[in-house]
């Protein structure tokens, strides 16, 4: 059975957008800085070496270490990015948001579905089979009494004789 429900997209959120959207692109932008910093410290690299071997010198002696351009470029990246695209999509979502009161928001048609089992059998070696316990052990017979004529066994040893 399906059901269909239909929704529409009036508006969003200002605070939630700052929220994810900053979060997101700072990650997106240490990533993209990180990147960029191991290629241009590759490209520096390979610059200094080309200008050892041509005897020109191709880059100033006052260049930065290639460590601190592995710590200052993804920082770099995150924040300046993460603040630029936060601002960026709170543009659009203003414009949305008046474009919604204008002219209706988006709509969407969800549709639920609903599975039925398939009649799928993992195979054994991932699940144990369902068995019953053992049943338990029958009782032990009852024991009768000895009948009066008949004297207990006694404990008599040899050792108990001398």
């Amino acid at each position: 059975m399906r059901s269909m429900m239909r929704l529409e997209l009036k508006s969003i959120g200002y605070w939630s957008l700052i929220k994810i959207s900053f979060v997101v692109n700072l990650v997106i932008g240490f990533v993209i800085g990180l990147v960029y910093a191991i290629f241009m410290g590759a490209f520096l690299g390979l610059a200094g070496n080309m200008s050892d071997l041509t005897g020109m010198p191709m880059m100033d002696e006052a260049m930065p270490p290639f460590g601190i351009l592995m710590v200052i470029m993804p920082l770099f990246f995150a924040f300046f990015g993460a603040v630029f695209n936060t601002i960026l999509f709170l543009i659009t979502a203003f414009v949305y948001n008046l474009t919604a009161r204008l002219a209706g928001g988006l709509e969407f048609n969800l549709e639920e579905i609903k599975q039925e089992p398939t009649g799928y059998v993992p195979p054994p070696g991932y699940t144990q089979p369902v068995t019953q316990p053992p049943p338990p052990p029958p009782p032990p017979p009852p024991v009768e009494p000895l009948p009066p004529d008949v004297p207990p066994p006694s404990n008599d040893t040899d050792d108990d004789k001398v």
